[in-house]
């Protein structure tokens, strides 16, 4: 399924029939978390207990692990927000891994010595690539969260950090909307933004900021048909109509 090019591994996916729609994304999903593994040719993989030094499990530091865990109180009450949203469990995984820093950014990579090409964020093409931009100040995705925030008439600045981004867009600009849905909308465009990241980086498709509004219409508007028994509205009206959504 791969091979080294001096010394460096390179995996090379031979699927033993074509994806269905569906199973493209997992197979995106997939090659994502692969793909900045680093796999050395002379070294045997170990597993390691990160709770001790030592690397050894023991049940001391498990239960130390259990009893303290390492989360601030604001994020705890973020996570339990989206733990209670109406969406697919993989959407707020999604979303805990990019409020806790934890995606796969270029940032995040370096950070951790993995060798890559690029360092600069893939849609610019300027700066750096790390959560805060990529999601949030990049100049292709800003226009996005000004146009969501017209839709409830509000403006102002957004934090850059994902964790305050999220509790200054979903707590602050919508306290006074339909919190639930606001909160999925934001996690809705922050997965699209990602999934369309992927598409340039490992498909080579150019990043479109309309089209990355649509496809997370139509997934919020999917999330709300499908976890909401009263709601029967039309894509088209729905997405014509979107502030009468947070209303």
């Amino acid at each position: 399924m791969g091979n080294f090019t001096q010394d460096n591994w390179r995996w090379d996916m031979k699927w033993r029939r074509n994806l269905f729609d569906h199973e493209n994304d997992l197979a995106m999903d997939f090659m994502e978390e692969i793909t900045y593994i680093p796999i050395q040719r002379h070294v045997k993989d170990t597993m390691l207990w990160k709770a001790e030094p030592s690397g050894a499990y023991s049940t001391k530091s498990a239960y130390r692990l259990m009893m303290n865990p390492s989360i601030p109180g604001s994020d705890g009450k973020t996570f339990k927000i989206i733990w209670k949203l109406k969406i697919p469990p993989r959407a707020a995984v999604f979303s805990w891994r990019l409020i806790k820093d934890r995606l796969p950014t270029r940032d995040n990579l370096l950070s951790r010595n993995v060798v890559i090409q690029e360092a600069v964020c893939p849609l610019c093409g300027f700066v750096q690539e790390e959560a805060g931009h990529l999601f949030f100040n990049c100049k292709m995705k800003i226009g996005l969260w000004w146009e969501s925030m017209r839709w409830i008439q509000v403006v102002g600045p957004l934090p850059v950090s994902p964790a305050s981004h999220f509790a200054q867009f979903c707590e602050g600009f919508g306290a006074a909307v339909n919190y639930s849905r606001w909160c999925g909308w934001w996690i809705a465009l922050t997965s699209t933004i990602w999934q369309h990241r992927n598409l340039l980086i490992f498909q080579g498709k150019s990043f479109d900021s309309s089209k990355v509004m649509e496809d997370a219409l139509f997934l919020a508007w999917s999330w709300l048909k499908a976890r909401e028994k009263d709601f029967s509205t039309s894509f088209n009206h729905w997405s014509t109509n979107i502030s009468d959504s947070f209303g």
